[in-house]
């Protein structure tokens, strides 16, 4: 049976190959950030660094989590990369990730606004994981294009 799965993965395009890989590790990230959320939600006090709210702060600290198992996994697995990655490479993945980042707190903090403060979404329960979902399929399609 092992052979038989090797067999076809052999056959596959590079292109098809790297999305597979690409859909796993995306995955198993989005668990790692999901959990680290919830986590995050229940230690943080309401006002975090009298800067961020708690759902801020939570949402980009689990967002670095699930970054760093990204970045590791897809750095070794998908690029198949050995060493210290060069400067040029650091920067892309650097100005990427810092955008998804952006991208992915203010679109969780939008929705949870307009979830909490909208009376049409009063009855709507997992508020927080509707938000989470929506900026992590967001951030998710910036980073494959």
């Amino acid at each position: 049976m092992y052979k038989n799965i090797k067999n076809r993965s052999q056959k596959l395009p590079d292109i098809q190959k790297e999305f597979i890989k690409f859909v796993l590790i995306g995955t198993f990230s989005v668990m790692v950030d999901l959990v680290l959320y919830y986590i995050f939600l229940e230690i943080f006090p309401e006002k975090f660094l009298s800067l961020l709210t708690n759902e801020m702060a939570s949402k980009a600290l689990s967002f670095i989590g699930g970054l760093a198992v990204t970045y590791y996994f897809n750095l070794y697995w998908t690029w198949k990369l050995r060493g210290y990655p060069q400067g040029g490479f650091m920067l892309r993945f650097t100005i990427l990730y810092s955008g998804s980042l952006i991208l992915n707190v203010f679109t969780n903090s939008s929705f949870l606004y307009l979830l909490h403060n909208s009376n049409i979404f009063d009855s709507t329960p997992h508020k927080y994981l509707i938000a989470f979902i929506v900026a992590t399929a967001l951030s998710g399609i910036l980073n494959f294009i």
